[in-house]
């Protein structure tokens, strides 16, 4: 069984460090319109050898799940468009809700939290966080047909990307009173 402070500690970094991913890929596969070859080295010797989305389809799609895991985890789902707070959690879910302060458990984000958090316009941030739901549901966690309810843009990706770590720091770390801890680089960008 996993521990509420090994999630803390490595699992919630992990997920976030999935998101710095789900970025760079993004950026990485839009680089180009014509398919780009990729070789993967390691030690020296090829493991692998393809076009740039064999590599980066693969995370840009984890990227979503965990970025959706991250706002579930924080009390935040979708209904008809619209981001709404979890009603119930599921046996086993590990959420916000089971870290406390000496005082009091902490508790669920709110939509209104989540949103305050962005300086900007409120619906630009409800679609960009809404799009992560969307995208991971559609594109990644369901065969679907892939319709959903608005076009969702680069810059919603971007808007939730940068967000979502916020959100956390803000609803988790922060009222901990600790410091996110910092994934370590996975990828290493450029030359």
């Amino acid at each position: 069984m996993i521990s509420v402070e090994e999630i803390l500690e490595r699992w919630i970094p992990y997920r976030l460090q999935a998101i710095e991913t789900l970025q760079f890929a993004w950026e990485w596969i839009r680089e180009s319109e014509a398919p780009c070859e990729v070789v993967v080295l390691v030690d020296g010797k090829k493991k692998l050898q393809g076009n740039v989305a064999s590599i980066a389809n693969p995370m840009i799609e984890i990227g979503f799940i965990h970025a959706r895991a991250l706002l579930e985890f924080l009390g935040l789902s979708v209904q008809r468009g619209h981001l709404v707070q979890i009603a119930k959690r599921r046996a086993g879910d590990v959420a916000v809700e089971h870290y406390s302060t000496q005082a009091r458990p902490l508790s669920k984000a709110s939509p209104a939290s989540a949103l305050a958090a962005y300086p900007g316009p409120r619906e630009e941030a409800e679609g960009a966080l809404v799009s992560i739901f969307e995208l991971a549901n559609k594109l990644a966690a369901h065969i679907t047909d892939g319709v959903c309810s608005e076009q969702w843009t680069d810059n919603h990706l971007d808007i939730a990307c940068r967000g979502i770590p916020v959100l956390v720091h803000n609803h988790l770390y922060a009222k901990l009173g600790r410091t996110a801890p910092v994934a370590p680089r996975a990828l290493q960008h450029g030359p």
